[in-house]
């Protein structure tokens, strides 16, 4: 592609990764976010659970408090040095959604919260077959995602950053298509100070 998304998107959450947590990490109170995740990692039993885009590990963490084992993906440098600090007890490595280096069915969950809006539209399809890839049969995939449609670009070249958004029945059928069955999917309006754009919460299970 002629403008490289990987490498930008890593530019982008380096320069910010100190600042992360304390600018985006607490789901705003009132709008049920966190009670989702909550009841959804008691749903992964002991683990492994596999965080997707796991930025400075605050869902890494939650699931270790949780009682699970957590492993945590990210592409960005800075931000796994953060989940580090964060979740001590977790397991980091450097990787990509679209190809996670884990053996089939070693997970009982995974969670991708604010991840999807980072695939272009050909890929998006193929990074929800990689997480049922790792999941066992009956684990559950945990998505918070920016919804809309079109793509956006944000910030200024050459660290320009894409951020393609999906409708609900667009992301539904991705996930479906994948190999899950949905349980729960649910929306609301955004809160003041978060990205300007419908939050959508999906809970499904690998088929």
């Amino acid at each position: 592609m002629a403008h490289d998304d990987r490498r930008a998107i890593v530019r982008a959450y380096d320069r910010i990764a100190g600042e992360y947590l304390d600018r985006f990490g607490a789901p705003p109170p009132g709008t049920g976010d966190q009670e989702f995740i909550t009841r959804s990692l008691a749903l992964m039993g002991a683990g492994p659970v596999l965080d997707v885009g796991c930025g400075p590990g605050l869902l890494a963490r939650q699931a270790t408090e949780a009682g699970c084992r957590a492993i945590g993906a990210d592409l960005t440098p800075a931000m796994l040095a953060q989940a580090l600090k964060h979740a001590p007890e977790a397991r980091f490595v450097t990787a990509d959604a679209r190809a996670l280096p884990l053996r089939n069915a070693a997970c009982t969950g995974v969670v991708a919260c604010y991840v999807a809006h980072h695939f272009p539209r050909p890929q998006a399809g193929p990074a929800f077959a990689e997480m049922r890839r790792v999941l066992l049969p009956g684990g559950r995939l945990v998505l918070t995602a920016h919804l809309g449609d079109g793509d956006q670009w944000h910030g200024d070249e050459p660290d320009q950053v894409r951020i393609t958004l999906y409708r609900r029945p667009e992301l539904a059928r991705l996930v479906r298509q994948a190999g899950f069955d949905i349980e729960l999917f649910r929306w609301r309006n955004l809160a003041a100070d978060e990205f300007q754009a419908e939050h959508g919460f999906l809970r499904a299970r690998a088929s």
